[in-house]
């Protein structure tokens, strides 16, 4: 078999390999969530100078370009940025339910809620051997929704199909960036994806600062996603989005912008399904050099989570079937 390992139309990697170096990228990054946790970090704050130092990184090496207000003021980038946002509240709730590893086998979803929307929005092929796959997927989440008491199996069952409609618009948005779509090089592409994780920064600290104002003035109560003020000057926390989280952030929205283009919305979630083995690798390395203590794995979701693996290479198989070359999907709606 001839792999290619660079590509050449939209430049860069194949498509393949840096959805799988996304999914090294995001599991990294969840594990700096839990070592900035660790380190007394409020999780709102560490994201958000996180993702402000990736958007300077980025920009720093590429320049803003002519184009820079257009590219920041198109609608995908504020829908990208607005699910981004959103994506990070829904995901607190719906830990406050079930366990990172159950929360992240139930982000899974977001495969056949993808199929749903490629298909009635941007006329995918489907066939039935994608259908079934996408059941498979569905099996592999329903046990533990299931497992939950009733007071909490009608929220829990809301906020991961939510969490998956989330995701789904947001890589829909990376993949129908009009911008994104035109970068052919690197550099480029690299310089969309700062422009586009700026309008992001821009999102995320107009709700951080309103939460904030709201509480401490006694509107809203307080809550554990809305930090005290003192929470954003913590040393720890700087440090760590600076010179830890930033760098691995670049990497992973920049993968995310370019592989999505490559293989499509619904392929590149499809990878995300390892990513609980990736995470599990890391934690492992993690607490190894004695930097993380990892709690007890449950073992027993494995066999949901390969379930889930074994849908999804069912999925990506019948897609890669049936899809058109990547060059002539159709744009609804897109400028």
């Amino acid at each position: 078999m001839n792999i290619r390992w660079r590509d050449k139309t939209h430049g860069g990697l194949n498509g393949w390999l840096e959805a799988a170096l996304f999914v090294i990228a995001i599991s990294a990054l969840t594990v700096l969530y839990a070592i900035a946790q660790a380190a007394g970090a409020h999780m709102s704050v560490f994201i958000f100078y996180t993702m402000a130092a990736s958007a300077a990184g980025m920009l720093a090496i590429t320049g803003w370009g002519k184009d820079a207000g257009d590219v920041i003021l198109t609608r995908q980038s504020w829908v990208f940025g607005t699910a981004t946002v959103g994506l990070e509240a829904l995901y607190f709730l719906l830990l406050g339910i079930l366990t990172p590893a159950e929360a992240s086998l139930a982000l899974r979803l977001a495969v056949p809620v993808s199929l749903v929307i490629g298909w009635l929005f941007f006329s995918r092929t489907m066939t039935n051997r994608i259908w079934f796959g996408a059941a498979i997927i569905i099996v592999a989440v329903i046990p533990i929704l299931w497992g939950l008491d009733n007071a909490r199996i009608f929220s829990a069952t809301l906020l991961a199909l939510a969490c998956a409609l989330v995701v789904s618009i947001k890589t829909f948005a990376s993949e129908f960036h009009p911008w994104n779509r035109r970068a052919e090089t690197v550099r480029e592409k690299l310089r969309v994806t700062g422009l586009v994780v700026l309008a992001t920064t821009l999102i995320a600290a107009t709700a951080l600062i309103c939460s904030v104002f709201l509480v401490f003035y006694g509107i809203l109560p307080a809550n554990p996603m809305t930090p005290e003020p003192a929470a954003f000057w913590h040393v720890p926390t700087l440090a760590l989005a600076l010179f830890c989280g930033a760098p691995v952030f670049i990497a992973m929205t920049y993968l995310t912008f370019s592989s999505v283009v490559k293989i499509g919305t619904e392929s590149f979630l499809g990878t995300s399904a390892l990513t609980p083995f990736s995470a599990l690798a890391l934690e492992a390395l993690a607490a190894g050099f004695g930097i993380l203590a990892v709690p007890n794995y449950d073992w027993k979701l494995i066999p949901l989570i390969l379930l889930g693996v074994v849908g999804v290479f069912i999925v990506i198989s019948g897609r890669h079937k049936s899809a058109p070359p990547r060059n002539s999907c159709p744009i609804r709606g897109g400028r």
